[in-house]
Parts: C-alpha cells; structure tokens; sequence
C-alpha cells in the first residue's frame, strides 16, 4: 500500500562503471506507472518508448539533453523533463558523473520499449543492467 526509499542509499549502490549504457534498478513496477532510479554511463542514442510518458528528474550530475528537433539543451540536478511517448530524446553528454535520474513511466515501461532511431546504435552496448544482477 505504500512504500519509503532512501534514494541516497540506492544511488551509493550503482557501480562506477558498467557495460550497458545505463544501471537501473525498479522502486514501484505497478501497471499504471513504474518508477526506477538509474546512472547514465554512456551517451545515449536518440530513440523513445511506444508504450508511455517519461517524467525524467535529474537527481545527480550534469547531461546535455536533446529531445525531438529542439537545440539541445544541458540538464543540471534539481531539473525535470516530461515528454509524451514516442518523442524522440536523447542524453548526447555527459557533463557531469554521477548523472543519476528518477524517472517515472506511466502507464509502466516495458524494460524492451526502446526504440533506437538508428537501428545500428542498438549494437553499440548494452542498454541497461539491473542494479538486482550486479
């Protein structure tokens, strides 16, 4: 019925380096919403999700943000970014490590819902690792 989290704690747990593009781990997985912290290590190619709204809320660092054909812009802590599904987006920099955002996804993201513009950056990295299999 409800739940409390310490994001600093959850945060300390993410490794300082990693494979994929991102670590995540799920606070809530709820059909109506899911909600997940994660660290950006890499870039992450232009694409978007078919299935949800991203609410995307910088908690940690510094990341240059591109979203449809807008400039690019730079995302610093304490910033949030919503967008309707299937808008294009992007983290094309990371300024400042540890770049750690919460995001909420509604209704819930399937973890497959990325959709890479370039079919070709799929095979760049993997895209995520769960903070769980680590």
């Amino acid at each position: 019925m409800f739940k409390f989290f310490d994001l600093q704690k959850v945060i300390s747990q993410f490794p300082d380096e990693a494979d994929s593009t991102i670590v995540d781990t799920y606070l809530t997985d709820e059909p109506s919403a899911s909600s997940r912290l994660f660290r950006v290590y890499y870039p992450i190619p232009r694409h978007y999700h078919e299935t949800c709204e991203e609410h995307l809320y910088l908690l940690t660092g510094k990341v240059t943000f591109a979203i449809e054909d807008e400039a690019p812009r730079v995302l610093t802590a304490g910033q949030l970014v919503t967008f309707e599904r299937n808008t294009v987006h992007a983290i094309t920099e990371i300024l400042e490590s540890p770049a750690v955002f919460f995001t909420v996804d509604a209704p819930r993201r399937v973890p497959t819902d990325v959709v890479y513009v370039n079919p070709d950056d799929a095979t760049i990295r993997p895209f995520v690792t769960h903070l769980e299999d680590i």
